[in-house]
């Protein structure tokens, strides 16, 4: 029991000690928050938005025709595969 009590106490320490580290290094100025984060902290890139090319109404509606056309046809497909397996392991299971 003393030498769990004594790994509790270990523990907390080590984690106290990396706070107040951490906070040093930050009060000196020899560590930026946030920098290795997901995308960073306050970034200076030079970044220009893609501006996307004018596109005529029927092209898109040629584009959405097409997508749902395609999107149709996998979805066919997926049942089709789908119920043939599910179909074949009803039939091993239950004969």
């Amino acid at each position: 029991m003393n030498s769990r009590v004594n790994q509790d106490i270990m523990g907390i320490a080590s984690m106290n000690a990396t706070i107040n580290n951490n906070r040093k290094l930050l009060k000196d100025g020899k560590r930026k928050p946030f920098t290795k984060s997901l995308g960073g902290y306050n970034k200076n890139t030079n970044y220009k938005p893609y501006a996307m090319p004018e596109v005529r109404p029927h092209v898109l509606r040629r584009i959405r025709i097409m997508t749902r056309r395609a999107n149709r046809r996998l979805l066919i497909r997926q049942l089709l595969i789908g119920g043939s397996v599910a179909i074949v392991m009803i039939y091993w299971f239950f004969f």
